[in-house]
């Protein structure tokens, strides 16, 4: 296979009509993508560019994608060992939640978790489980206080 020019491969990569849905359902164009192997790989892979948009990679082939809402979603906040919380990811991980990015936004929580890729931070949209879960660490309905330390939730526009 010949090698492409930058424009055509960069056109290639926006052409494709994959979807990330607020729900977590990744479409390509109509389609819903249902087998559990792809959608695993395909959360696995995703990243964000230096320009801040979302990329799918898979292996060394990438393209970009659109996202509805947050790129990963936490499933359930966990108590670790040392009294902290960590987010089950969608994407099959358990973080540590770093509280100084929780924020609330007209549809409700999210905070970020490094990319498994690069480690960049990507959106993580709280389910209304993980959001009932974080409750534990709140002092009043806008201030988290994790390890002693008080962090006060930002009320921010939605982000398209």
């Amino acid at each position: 296979m010949p090698d492409l020019d930058r424009e055509t491969l960069e056109r290639l990569r926006r052409g494709l009509p994959l979807r990330l849905d607020r729900s977590g359902q990744f479409h390509l164009g109509d389609d819903p993508i249902s087998h559990p192997r792809i959608h695993a790989a395909f959360l696995a892979g995703l990243d964000e560019a230096d320009s801040g948009e979302p990329t799918l990679h898979l292996g060394e082939q990438w393209c970009y994608l659109t996202v509805d809402d947050c790129p990963l979603r936490a499933t359930a906040v966990l108590r670790a060992p040392d009294d902290t919380p960590q987010l089950r990811l969608d994407d099959g991980r358990t973080l540590p939640l770093d509280p100084s990015t929780v924020v609330e936004d007209p549809t409700g929580l999210r905070a970020t978790a490094p990319a498994r890729r690069s480690g960049r931070p990507l959106r993580v949209r709280l389910s209304n489980t993980a959001a009932m879960d974080l409750s534990a660490w709140l002092e009043d309905e806008a201030t988290l206080v994790v390890a002693g330390q008080r962090h006060p939730i930002a009320r921010v526009p939605r982000v398209a």
